[in-house]
Parts: C-alpha cells; sequence; structure tokens
C-alpha cells in the first residue's frame, strides 16, 4: 500500500513541482509565523530581566493565538494537496480558500483547532509547568503531560480526515466530520501509523545534512576562537542555531509536498472505502487499474448493467471450462426461498473456510455487459451477485478480483479499434490452504454492438 501511495505521490509532485512549492512556501510562512515570533518573544522578555516561567507562559499564550488565527492557511494547504491528488488541477490560490469569506474563516479557526486540540493541550500544560511552586502539582502535570502525548497520538490518528472531509463536504457540521473521521480511520490507524513512520528515513537524511553542514561551518570558527583565547560558546554558536532551525524548516519544507500528497492518497482510499483494496494491492504484484484518477479511486458512474443485475451461473461440482460467449439466460426467480443456490453454496463454503475446514472444489461465473472498460467496477459485478463473501476473504478479494481485471483491460486497450477478439486474464492465490482463482475475460456482445462482455470467474481449489 505504501509503495503505491508513495508512487503517485512523486509523479505528482514532480509534474507540479513550482506550484506546490510555491504553495509550500506559504507552509513555511506558517511554521516560522506560529514558531518564530514565541521565541523572539520569550528571549526578549527573559533579555529584560522578567522571570522564565512568565516569559514562556507569555510565549506560549502568543503561540496559540497564532496558532488560531493562521491555522486556515494549514488547512487551504491541505486542500490543495487534497485536490491536486483527486486530479482536480488546483491553483495556488486554494491555500487561501478559507480566508475568503468571514464563515469560511471562522469555520477553518474551529476546525483548526479542532483537529490540533492536543496540541493546544500540551502547550497548556507545559506552560503552567515550573510555576506552581509545588512539588505534588509539578509531578500530577507531568503525568498529566504523558498523557496528553498518548492522547495526542490517538487523536492524530483518529482526526486526520478531517480537513479531506471538509473539502467534500464544506456545509458539514464540524461534530459531524469528526464522528465521520472517527469512524472512517476504525481499523485503519495502524496502516496511518506506519505509513507516516516509513518516512523516518528522510527525516533522519534532513537531521544528518544539517548536522554534517553545522560542522563544516562551525568547526573553523569555533578552532579560530580557542586560538584566539576560548570566548563563551554559548555565545559564538547561538547564531549557528537560529540558521539551523532556518534550515530545517527549509528542508522539511521540500519534503512536506510529498509526505502531504502520500496521506492525502491515503485519505482519499478511506474516504471512498478502498483502504483494504489498496493494502492487497500493495501486497500482492499486480497492481492497480487502468483509471486515470488512481489506482484506488472509484470511477464517478457505474456501468450500465443489464436488467435484474449481473447473471448468474450455478455452482458446480469441479471446475470445467466455461461457456465465455454463451452466458445463461435468466430463469424465473424462485418462489418461497429469495437465495440463489449458488449463494447458499457460497455462504456454506465461506463458512467451511472460517472454521478452518478446507473449501470444496468449486467455481462460479456471473456475466455482465459495459460500454466503457476503464470505467467498470469488476467487483461490483460480484457484489450485485449477492456474493458477498467473496468480498470478505481476508478483506482482498476485491483487490484480487480488480487487478485480473485490470490485466484484462490492458490487453484491451492494446488491441486496435476494429479488433474485436476477447481477452482472458487469470490470477491464482493460496490463502489458509485454499486455492483461489480468478479469470476475467472480456469479449464483444454479438446482440448489442458497441457493448462488451464481461465475465469473471471464481474458482476455489481448482485442480493444478
Amino acid at each position: 500500500m505504501n509503495r503505491i501511495l508513495k508512487q503517485r505521490a512523486k509523479k505528482l509532485y514532480r509534474e507540479t513541482f513550482g506550484r506546490t512549492i510555491l504553495v509550500y512556501l506559504l507552509y513555511l510562512f506558517y511554521l516560522l509565523v506560529t514558531t518564530m515570533p514565541a521565541v523572539f518573544l520569550q528571549d526578549w522578555l527573559t533579555g529584560r530581566g522578567i522571570g522564565e516561567w512568565w516569559s514562556f507562559l507569555l510565549a506560549a499564550l502568543l503561540q496559540m493565538t497564532l496558532l488560531l488565527l493562521l491555522g486556515p492557511l494549514n488547512l487551504g494547504v491541505t486542500r490543495y494537496v487534497y485536490l491536486l491528488q483527486k486530479d482536480r488541477s488546483p491553483g495556488a490560490g486554494e491555500a487561501f480558500y478559507y480566508f475568503t469569506a468571514p464563515g469560511r474563516y471562522g469555520k477553518g479557526i474551529l476546525a483548526g483547532f479542532l483537529q490540533g486540540l492536543p496540541g493546544y493541550l500540551t502547550l497548556v500544560i507545559t506552560s503552567i509547568m515550573d510555576g506552581t511552586g509545588s512539588d505534588v502539582i509539578e509531578i500530577l502535570l507531568v503525568f498529566l503531560l504523558i498523557a496528553a502525548y498518548i492522547f495526542s497520538i490517538y487523536w492524530a490518528l483518529h482526526i486526520c480526515l478531517l480537513p479531506y472531509i471538509l473539502v467534500e463536504d464544506e456545509g458539514a457540521q464540524l461534530g459531524h466530520i469528526r464522528r465521520e473521521s472517527f469512524r472512517l480511520m476504525s481499523g485503519s490507524c495502524g496502516r496511518y501509523f506506519l505509513l507516516n513512520l516509513s518516512f523516518i528515513g528522510w527525516y533522519l537524511l534532513i537531521i544528518a545534512v544539517v548536522f554534517v553542514g553545522l560542522l563544516v561551518v562551525m568547526v573553523p570558527v569555533v578552532y579560530q576562537s580557542i586560538q584566539l583565547g576560548m570566548p563563551d560558546l554559548d555565545a559564538l554558536t547561538q547564531p549557528f542555531s537560529f540558521w539551523t532551525e532556518i534550515a530545517v524548516y527549509v528542508l522539511m519544507t521540500l519534503l512536506a509536498p510529498y509526505v502531504s500528497l502520500t496521506n492525502a492518497g491515503f485519505g482519499d482510499a478511506a474516504l471512498q472505502g478502498k483502504v483494504e483494496e489498496l493494502v492487497w494491492q500493495g501486497r500482492m504484484p499486480y497492481g492497480g487499474y487502468p483509471t486515470a484518477a488512481g489506482p484506488w479511486q472509484q470511477p464517478p458512474s457505474y456501468p450500465p448493467y443489464p436488467q435484474g443485475g449481473p447473471r448468474t451461473t450455478s455452482w458446480q461440482g469441479q471446475p470445467g471450462t466455461p461457456a465465455w460467449n454463451q452466458p445463461p439466460q435468466p430463469g424465473p426467480v424462485p418462489q418461497g426461498n429469495p437465495y440463489t443456490a449458488a449463494q447458499q453454496e457460497e455462504v456454506f463454503q465461506y463458512e467451511r473456510y472460517r472454521q478452518g475446514q478446507p473449501m470444496e472444489p468449486k467455481s462460479f461465473t456471473t456475466y455482465s455487459t459495459t460500454g466503457d472498460p476503464r470505467s467498470f467496477l469488476p467487483w461490483l459485478q460480484i457484489e450485485q451477485s449477492s456474493l458477498y463473501s467473496f468480498l470478505k476473504l481476508e478483506s482482498w478479494m476485491p483487490g484480487m478480483i480488480a487487478a485480473a481485471w485490470q490485466q484484462a483491460a490492458l490487453g484491451l486497450s492494446a488491441q486496435s479499434p476494429e479488433n474485436s477478439a476477447a481477452v482472458k486474464r487469470t490470477l491464482e492465490e493460496t490463502l489458509s490452504g485454499n486455492r483461489f482463482r480468478v479469470t476475467v475475460m472480456i469479449s464483444s456482445d454479438p446482440s448489442c454492438p458497441g457493448l462488451r462482455q464481461v465475465c469473471i470467474r471464481i474458482d476455489l481449489n481448482p485442480p493444478a
């Protein structure tokens, strides 16, 4: 999954480098304005003889105020990244989107506060420490600070979809957005955490580059100062510490679009319920499906299905060769039992799988038609056949179906328009001692010129 998201992020970053860097210069401005004034104020107050605790408290209040007032700018940068990820060709002006109307700005402030709530809580706790005059209270504040850090991790992993949901539904209430983000991230927080953890190599590289650069600049100065009588090293290194922070901010700004585009891809997949499918695609060597919007994104419209939905065959005792171009005609709907024999058999086999028993050799074939293979959703064909258990097999069966479909669709696109030969692709995977084979065939529909007939066949434990 991480590989797929990062590949797309790199591609988008390269294609829009100039515009994206311009937007992230605004992000650099946001970082500097929300941190450096507080640092300068604290140093200035300390130099005027004001106590360290009061200096830190006033600096913390200034920083919280700036974070609140400029929070909409941070949301605007995230909005730009998300729209870029969605191939909506955003302009650099999207960074100022939440400043374009009073109501929008007010909601941006509240959304920024909600997203960064643990950070504000941590800042408040640290600002009142060392100034209570009580050791007991100080110890309690230390434990409270540790709890705040743990809460901040929990909150950040669950609230991460807030800016993306806000883009898709600006009129939604923040409470609803918060609940939706928590709901959609349920079960995916670990994946999101590991995705961000995978960038640790880049962060370590930035630290190494800055450290080496600092040594190259400082060593001659320190050596010369030692020869002249060893002045105060703190006073000597203070200017270098300032420029070191600036260098870190600049390098982080260059890295930030790559990280943000990757996270926006994860958020896009989470909003569409495609995280599990994306995980499967990243685990297997088959890739995604051929859509311009990205491998995990749903096309905007559903393909035209025949009246009554996809047609399905019955289960068969042993897999055989399907009549690819001769799908069975839909028969009368059975009275009484709303489930077909195929659906009942599928549930039975799925229960055997859940209980650790081997699934019997079976095959199932479903048919449909489409006029545009590029926007076809193969897993929806299976779902509309009411074979829901297939879509629950370790949560990767939809990805396997989509991967087989991609290979068939790519083979179809390689043909000339006049060529109407059928294209067939097969993938096979073993899971918990059971073999699964997915075969997709795309052929012309002789009864409907211009339409393609899609046959998807799933074999359980087929003969070798």
